[in-house]
């Protein structure tokens, strides 16, 4: 399995946080509308109590994971057609 979309997605993930690291997210809008577990964090707490670094590594690695079960589920839809 050559995990393309992981890679793929987890570049779109780093580029989420450099956007809002550099400050080209000034309000937050797209690191809080693309980071799933932000919007649970969100609920319990403040976006300013929560490390940044924590955020990034969350963001990335939830991205991470949702491009491996897309790679997974396009790996099993290949050899079921494959059969």
């Amino acid at each position: 399995m050559r995990r393309k979309i992981t890679w793929l997605f987890t570049l779109i993930a780093v580029a989420i946080c450099f956007i809002h690291f550099f400050g080209y997210d000034p309000k937050n809008m797209i690191l809080l509308s693309l980071s799933v577990p932000l919007w649970f964090l969100t609920m319990a707490t403040d976006l300013e109590n929560i490390s940044l670094f924590i955020a990034y590594g969350l963001t990335i690695a939830s991205w991470a994971l949702m491009g491996y079960f897309v790679d997974r589920w396009i790996t099993s839809d290949n050899r079921n057609q494959a059969s």
